[in-house]
């Protein structure tokens, strides 16, 4: 099972790179980007896109690490409420126990004939 999704992994690999490959030698129009009268120079076409792509590669993360970081943080303070919370029940169970020992009155058994 191990070795099937290794080379399962290692075929989807052959297959993307070959497609970024295919992608590059079919997109070597130079083409001049405008954005907000800003011009670039004129590249190939595949590198604005392969561009982007290692752009979003980079920034996603980046951007889902605060939030996932905030919940962690908040995570661990809930941690140590809890374990606190607990210590604090442990704590008071055993004094009332210490505090209230409860008498039973003696039962005789019935006597049988």
């Amino acid at each position: 099972m191990r070795s099937f999704k290794r080379v399962l992994i290692v075929i989807i690999a052959l297959a993307l790179a070959a497609s970024v490959v295919f992608f590059t030698l079919e997109n070597r129009t130079p083409t001049q980007l405008v954005f907000f009268g800003w011009i670039t120079p004129e590249l190939p076409m595949a590198l604005y896109v392969m561009s982007a792509f290692v752009l979003g590669l980079v920034i996603g993360p980046l951007v889902s690490w605060w939030p996932h970081k905030r919940l962690r943080m908040r995570y661990n303070k809930q941690v140590k409420q809890l374990k606190a919370c607990e210590q604090r029940i442990k704590t008071l169970h055993e004094a009332a126990v210490e505090e209230v020992v409860p008498v039973l009155p003696a039962v005789e058994a019935p006597k049988t004939p």
